[in-house]
């Protein structure tokens, strides 16, 4: 009996790829929730002037979190001629979040 080695085609790797892709992404927009929630909470710890300006920056974190959370839905949703015009979208939407972390970090 001669068995012959199949090789994935090129839509399996495409999903394959883009599974771990989206398991990337989920796992980021996690650890960003969890980092909001530690700011949130070193804000709470301040006095009340600083407070503020703190509230304010997670805040921004959160909408911006929101947004890049909102555009992995429509990653997600997005047919397979799609996936790359909306990936780029998420690289856009993933750089506003990476930018105001920054200036969080250097605030906290």
């Amino acid at each position: 009996m001669h068995t012959q080695e199949r090789t994935p085609s090129r839509a399996t790797t495409f999903i394959a790829n883009r599974r771990v892709e989206l398991e990337r992404i989920e796992a980021q927009l996690a650890e960003w929730t969890a980092l909001i929630g530690q700011y949130r909470a070193s804000a709470r710890r301040v006095e009340t002037l600083a407070r503020a300006e703190l509230d304010a920056i997670t805040d921004e974190l959160q909408l911006r979190r929101n947004e890049a959370g909102a555009q992995v839905m429509r990653l997600k949703g997005s047919a397979d001629a799609e996936w790359e015009h909306e990936k780029a979208q998420l690289e856009r939407a993933w750089q506003a979040v990476r930018s105001s972390f920054q200036k969080a970090r250097d605030r906290f």
